[in-house]
Parts: structure tokens; C-alpha cells; sequence
């Protein structure tokens, strides 16, 4: 870590006086134009070979235009068992970085990585590799093009499942497995702290899943099991969302729209809802009462987030909603057969429009600036059938349908797992490329995960046991295994927008938090579900996919995150203060306005009329820009005049 820290500090003195953005030798005929910082690196047929046995990066600087800019490279490397990340950073900004993925191909062909956002104030840019040392690493065709726009990569992971897990006493430890926390902390402490780890490692992104009344009066279709009592309900949702704040995450809030799980293949219609249904005979009058039931409810629940500072820039209506929503009312095709999670019910596309709209509408009165989501399960397997309406699972099918009704919403979500799909990254990227051209849409994948073990700790099967015969002799099914393939994803997800409006904006990992935990007998604590017959929690069948080991260490997949950075404004000395309290100061620089926390600290923005403009979390030292227009405003009650 130290030779990071180092390198890192490195490549903040400039070092050559390249004229323009146009690169010296970028194809390494030569290291002619490159510096290298430390270590050893020398030029082989036309690529600048790093050589494993000690740290070494190179470094190029160029001259170009003030803005925003990406590097991309052809870089082979041949595993994931230590650190090598592309950088690039601009003057008056932060690093820029992404770990470099493992060549996954079985001809050892190099790996297009990409850097986005590269944000320059002067025009002066320096970019470069880094190679820990532990194997050797070859890079040829730089390439640095400016581009519109900043760029920020949302990477993170759901966290829905931590307070359940604390609470039944397990704990996460660093990669050292030294604890983050002290064990008398309060569970919210705990909390707190995690999430806070998890954002220094690099994940700026969370999922919360939020149940409309779970615990044991309120069971699945079966009556068989229950999610435990006191936990991804509102309260505990809001919790966690406080947290993910503090630690300046940007926030995916999901709405199940049930007591329990929630798929393609059940969505049960929350108690309290059934009550309110009661003695109506007319599938209209119903539906209409349904989608009154998910306003309110999701007006309700955003409003007591808004009101606890908490603006989420994401909600999902529903999770993997391919089946539809509130059985057997909305769904997207004819179920003709008993079932206790699906009851028969016919095709109704309009009730599915009806309740989407209902959400998006309740989502937008609180929070306008929420993108809404559609999201969907696995899929990425049928992406060559796109287009098509070959069965229910189809992408294009069932966002056509929501198109014919007018169903609005912002942004598509995919659930994406080798395991289920048989799809590769690469066919992923192919698959999201085609949905944003077709519907116009920016996409976000709402799931993804790999096994860093091909068991649970008790010798059975877990949910993710096969990582798919695609990754069959690449990928073990190993911690590293796992790593190689959170960077291979995170790589390739930054690459799709490059040449495209639309985006992929992020991706979450699921589940990274439901570890291993187990009682004095030895049997499970933290299971998927409780059972109904004895009150004790199933098995954990995601224990061996999680992004920390069996007893809570942190695993080498966060090093994936940790690799990639987004460039942030650095405080120049060319800024005016116009505004400041005890726990921040605002600045003018270039006509736009910044604030930098002195303290950590809550900042709310309100205008004249006392109304809320943006309310968000942000740590001591860090520097936000301020979208404001001309007018009078108050930050944490301090006047502030843009002009």
C-alpha cells in the first residue's frame, strides 16, 4: 500500500512539456516522451514492458485544451494477483484511475482499458500505468480524445442486509483482518463505519431494498417462510441510507412492493394492501386502488427520507419486475397454472403502466431529481434475440410494452450474473449497447456477482456455484477469481458511453454484505428467509459470492474498486469566498460556485422561499460544485448571492 501511496503523491509534479494533446510516442517505438517514476520499464516490439519483481510506473505529460478528456490503452496482464491501474490527471484536479482487468481470452490479447473524466483547469495533463511489481504488464496504443462532459463511474454494492448481520453478530474485518470498529460500538456505529470502509475502498454507490412490513405475520405465498422481524422495513432502510450519505454515496433506493422477495417470478401484494382490496369484484376498480396503494406508500416513504435529508439518486419501482408487479393484478403474461407464488391471473399491461406511473409520479413529487428505474432480471443470455418477443424474458419485449402505454420512467436496470445468463462481459456490453440505442435510455446494472469460492462454508451448493462455462478455465472459482471479474465489469461498463449519448452509469454488486454467520450450535444465523415452522433463519446461499470471506475479512475484489477514482476539483488559490459558516466555505471560481467542508457535515440548500434545493453529505476536506442559478440562496442557513 505504501508504494501506491507513493506513486499516487508521484504524479502530482509534472514532468514533461508535451505542447498538445497529442501524444509522444504513444505506440512506444522507444520510451522517447516517457518518464518513469520508479522502478524499471523498457520498450519490446512496439510495447513498454513493466517487468514484475519491484513497483514501476511511467508517466507522459501533455498540453491541451481546458476540459475533460479519456484515456484509453491497450494493456495485457496476465492475473489479478495484485495492483496495475491506468491513471490520468489534470491540473487543479484529483487522480483519475481503473484497475487494469486480467486478459481473459485464451490467446493472451491485450485489454482495452478506460479512464474516464480526466478533468483539467490549465489545459495540463499527465497520465501513465502503474505495475506493483507482482507480474509483468505490457502497454501499447495510448490514446487521450477530449470529450463533452464530466464523467463519474457508480460502482458500489447492495448494503440492504447489514444491520441484520450485525445484529446477528457477525463482523467485517480489513483486508488485514484487523477491525474498522470497536466491538462495544452500538449497531448504527457499526454500521456507520462499515459503509465508511466500504467508501474508502473505492465503492461510492449503494442499493437499498425496502419491504413494505416484513416479519412473521406477514410470510410468503406459502406461509412457509418470512423475512426476519425489524429489518429492511422503512426505518431500518433510512438507516442505512443516513449512512451511505454520510459517507458521500450516491444512493439506488428499491421499492419491493411486498412483505417478502420479491422476482420475476413473485411478487406478492403486501398485507395491508390485500386489506384494502377486500370485497371489490371489478379488475378495474382494483387496479385503480392498487396504484392509489403504491403512491401513497411510495410518497410516504420518500417523504420521510426528504425529510430526514435523504434524496435518492436512484429508486427502482419493484425488483426484476419481468413477471410485473402485485400479483396475480399486473402481470406482464397469462399464468394458467396453480401456483402458490404465482395464482393464476390473465395478462394486464395496463394495470403494469398503471402502477409504474402511480410510483414515478409519487417519486417525482418529492424528489424530482431522482431518476426512476425499470429494472429486470437476468437477461443478457438472449441478447442476439433482441428485438424479438421469443418468451416472457425478453428485454425488448417487455419495455416495447411499456412504450406502447406510456410508461414513464428514466432509466433501465439489468440484473447480469455469468452464472445464469451464459453470457460474457463482452456480450453484456453488446446487450446494453443495443437497449440504449432502441429505447434511448441510460442503464444501470442492479445486480451482478461471482463466487470467490465454489461453496458455502458447509460444503453445499450456493446460489452462484456454477460462474458459467464461458469463464471456465480463466476465472477460478477462487478470491481471485472474483476480483478478475469485478474488474473485467467494472472496465468494460466505463467503456460503453464512450461513443454513445447514453450510458451505462453504474453498477452494484449483490450480495457484498450477507456473510457467514453462525450461533454456539454451529447452524446458520443469517439465512436468506426465516422459516415459518421453527423461527430460525435458512441457509445463507449467497455466504460464498459476498465481498468479504466466511469470517468477515475483507476479500482482494474490493482492490477492484479501490483501482478505479473519478477525478474531483482540488481547492485552487484563484477563488473568491462568498459565503462561509464554522463548518464550510463557498467559493467562486470561473463563474461557478463551489463549497468545501471544513467539518464533516450536512449541507442544505434552500432558496428564498424556504423551499429545499439539494440536500447532501459531505466529509471534511471534500469539494462539490453548486448547481445554482442566479438568485438569492441560504446554505445551512448562511446567505448566499449568485450572480
Amino acid at each position: 500500500m505504501k508504494h501506491l501511496l507513493f506513486f499516487f503523491l508521484s504524479v502530482c509534479a509534472f514532468c514533461a512539456n508535451a505542447q498538445n494533446v497529442t501524444l509522444q510516442n504513444a505506440s512506444f517505438d522507444g520510451m522517447a516522451g516517457w518518464n518513469v517514476v520508479q522502478g524499471d520499464a523498457f520498450s519490446k516490439d512496439g510495447k513498454c514492458v513493466l517487468p514484475q519483481g519491484q513497483p514501476t510506473g511511467i508517466v507522459q505529460t501533455v498540453m491541451a485544451e481546458k476540459g475533460v478528456y479519456n484515456l484509453t490503452a491497450r494493456v495485457s496482464i496476465p492475473n489479478c494477483d495484485g495492483r496495475c491501474f491506468l491513471f490520468g490527471k489534470g491540473d487543479g484536479f484529483s487522480v483519475a484511475s481503473t484497475e487494469v482487468p486480467k486478459v481473459r481470452d485464451a490467446q493472451g490479447e491485450s485489454v482495452k482499458v478506460f479512464v474516464r473524466g480526466i478533468e483539467t483547469e490549465s489545459g495540463l495533463v499527465e497520465i501513465g500505468l502503474y505495475n506493483d511489481g507482482f507480474h509483468d504488464v505490457l502497454i501499447d496504443d495510448v490514446e487521450l480524445v477530449k470529450c463533452e462532459k464530466p464523467y463519474v463511474f457508480l460502482q458500489g454494492g447492495d448494503i440492504t442486509e447489514l444491520n441484520y448481520v450485525l445484529e446477528s453478530g457477525g463482523n467485517y474485518f480489513d483486508v488485514d483482518g484487523e477491525s474498522f470498529y470497536s466491538m462495544t460500538d452500538s449497531r448504527e456505529d457499526k454500521a456507520q463505519k462499515v459503509v465508511g470502509y466500504l467508501a474508502q475502498r473505492g465503492l461510492n454507490f449503494v442499493r437499498i431494498r425496502n419491504s413494505n412490513n416484513p416479519g412473521r405475520k406477514n410470510t410468503d405465498a406459502k406461509k412457509q417462510y418470512y423475512l426476519p422481524d425489524g429489518f429492511q422495513n422503512t426505518g431500518d432502510c433510512l438507516q442505512l441510507a443516513l449512512a451511505a450519505k454520510k459517507a458521500d454515496m450516491r444512493i439506488e433506493y428499491t421499492f419491493n412492493y411486498s412483505d417478502y422477495w420479491s422476482n420475476g417470478e413473485q411478487q406478492n401484494i403486501p398485507a395491508d394492501w390485500h386489506d384494502s382490496i377486500a370485497g371489490l369484484n371489478d379488475i378495474d376498480m382494483i387496479v385503480r386502488k392498487l396504484a392509489s396503494c403504491v403512491y401513497s406508500y411510495t410518497y410516504n416513504v420518500m417523504r420521510e427520507l426528504a425529510d430526514n435529508g435523504v434524496f435518492p439518486e436512484f429508486v427502482s419501482l419493484g425488483n426484476e419486475t419481468n413477471g410485473g408487479l402485485l400479483f396475480p393484478y399486473g402481470y406482464s403474461y397469462d399464468v394458467t397454472w396453480d401456483d402458490a407464488n404465482r395464482p393464476k391471473g390473465p395478462e394486464n399491461w395496463d394495470a403494469i403502466a398503471a402502477f409504474y406511473n402511480a410510483g414515478y409520479e409519487a417519486v417525482k413529487a418529492v424528489s424530482p431529481d431522482s431518476k426512476v428505474i425499470v429494472h429486470l432480471a437476468d437477461n443478457t443470455g438472449d441478447y442476439d434475440k433482441y428485438g424479438s418477443a421469443v418468451n416472457s424474458y425478453t428485454y425488448a419485449w417487455y419495455f416495447d410494452n411499456l412504450k406502447k402505454r406510456g410508461v414513464k420512467y428514466d432509466v433501465i436496470g439489468a440484473s447480469y450474473y455469468p452464472a445464469w445468463s451464459g453470457a460474457t462481459v463482452s456480450d453484456l456490453v453488446e446487450y446494453c449497447k443495443n437497449l440504449m440505442v432502441r429505447y434511448g435510455k441510460d442503464i444501470v446494472i442492479m445486480e451482478s456477482g461471482y463466487n470467490f469460492h465454489p461453496t458455502r462454508k458447509d460444503g453445499w451448493d450456493g446460489q452462484l456455484s456454477d460462474n458459467a462455462a464461458e469463464y471456465e478455465g480463466f476465472y477460478d472459482f477462487s478470491e481471485e477469481g472474483q476480483k478478475s471479474f469485478v474488474a473485467e465489469l467494472l472496465n468494460a461498463l466505463q467503456g460503453i458511453g464512450v461513443s454513445s449519448p447514453h450510458e451505462c452509469l453504474g453498477s452494484l454488486y449483490w450480495d457484498p454484505m450477507m456473510i457467514h454467520v453462525e450461533d454456539e450450535l454451529g447452524r446458520n444465523k443469517t439465512g436468506w428467509a426465516h422459516r415459518v415452522s421453527d423461527g430460525l433463519a435458512d441457509v445463507n446461499v449467497v455466504e460464498n459470492t459476498t465481498l468479504f470471506d466466511f469470517d468477515g475479512v475483507a476479500l482482494p475484489a474490493l482492490e477492484a474498486y479501490e483501482g478505479n477514482r473519478y477525478a474531483q476539483r482540488q481547492l485552487s488559490s484563484g477563488c473568491e469566498t462568498v459565503a462561509s459558516g464554522s463548518e464550510f466555505i463557498v467559493f467562486e471560481e470561473g463563474a461557478e460556485y463551489f463549497i468545501r467542508a471544513e467539518k464533516d457535515l450536512s449541507a442544505r440548500i434552500a432558496n428564498v422561499n424556504g423551499e429545499l434545493v439539494c440536500v447532501f453529505d459531505m466529509r471534511t476536506g471534500e469539494t462539490r460544485k453548486l448547481p445554482l442559478n442566479k438568485g438569492v440562496f441560504f446554505v445551512n442557513s448562511v446567505k448566499l448571492l449568485v450572480k
